[in-house]
């Protein structure tokens, strides 16, 4: 297995740094795509090892990571691992998502977050389990955490699919059509970071959410 982190950056200097050191320890490149910063984010990036790609206006994390499969997959890696730059995913848990790979031969490995209504804010848990909910009755299989983005791809089968997602749908789409390919799914335990029981996400857990539950449904019966 080559791999690569795939980390989508908006203006995210404060924290970018730790997130790309901490995934070098785990994997052999750190792809960071700087979706229009205006604060420095690439540069911080680069100060520390990773590759910068970006464009000067903000696209949208799908399309972020579009670029980003294209480029891992031109420098010739197996597998890609996907995390946020807010640091709210953390990069010493990559080795859990390879062992699950290695373990179950899974085409994706979705981190699994421990959901405790005691320890997230309410909107994030109610938005993440009913998420979770209607992803498994799409897919007709058990998915137990459908919006987390910290996931490892085999690259292979990912640039198989036709994407359309521009935002954070992105996720549910790859999970809709890899379901309906018929590839191996499994999930690795991860934590999940807050900062005073706020999530460091930029997603907009209600209106965001209402949008990913649309866009999956065009997903599911949409045959590319």
């Amino acid at each position: 297995m080559r791999i690569c982190a795939l980390i989508p950056a908006f203006n995210e200097a404060g924290y970018v740094g730790s997130v790309v050191e901490g995934a070098l320890r785990h994997v052999e490149e750190a792809l960071v795509i700087d979706d229009g910063s205006t604060d420095g984010t690439a540069a911080v990036a680069r100060a520390v090892g990773a590759t910068c790609l970006g464009w000067p206006r903000n696209r949208g994390k799908a399309m972020a990571l579009r670029a980003g499969i294209e480029s891992a997959a031109v420098r010739g890696f197996s597998h890609v691992v996907t995390l946020d730059a807010d640091g709210q995913h953390r990069p010493d848990d990559i080795p859990s998502l390879v062992r699950t790979a290695r373990e179950t031969g899974a085409d994706l490995v979705i981190g699994m977050r421990p959901f405790d209504p005691a320890l997230m804010p309410r909107s994030r848990y109610f938005s993440n389990t009913i998420g979770s909910r209607i992803a498994s009755t799409l897919v007709g299989r058990d998915i137990r955490d459908s919006q987390c983005g910290f996931r490892l791809y085999r690259l292979d089968k990912l640039r198989r699919l036709r994407l359309r997602s521009r935002s954070y749908e992105f996720e549910m789409e790859v999970l809709i059509k890899m379901a309906r390919a018929g590839w191996v799914i499994a999930h690795a335990p991860v934590a999940m970071v807050y900062d005073n029981g706020r999530a460091r996400s930029k997603m907009r857990p209600v209106r965001d959410t209402v949008r990913i539950c649309l866009w999956s449904l065009a997903f599911r019966f949409l045959r590319a």
